[in-house]
């Protein structure tokens, strides 16, 4: 299957999650450098709640598998 753009990535989020769903990209860091045991992906979809927080719901390596990694609507 065919990953998706950016742009569809943010188009599924807010089909999913109405006018708060989001979308980030975290470039991939140095071989030596980590963000964390929980932040192993560049892309994470979700919703965002009450301003700048926000609720991570699908994470993966490429927009179709972060998508797919989040909960059914």
């Amino acid at each position: 299957m065919k990953d998706m753009t950016q742009t569809e990535a943010l188009a599924e989020a807010i089909r999913r999650w109405g006018p708060s769903g989001t979308i980030k990209f975290r470039p991939p860091l140095p071989a030596r450098q980590h963000r964390g045991r929980l932040a192993r992906y560049c892309r994470t979809v979700g919703d965002r709640l009450a301003g700048y927080v926000s609720s991570t719901d699908g994470q993966g390596n490429a927009w179709r598998e972060a998508v797919d990694d989040a909960r059914p609507r």
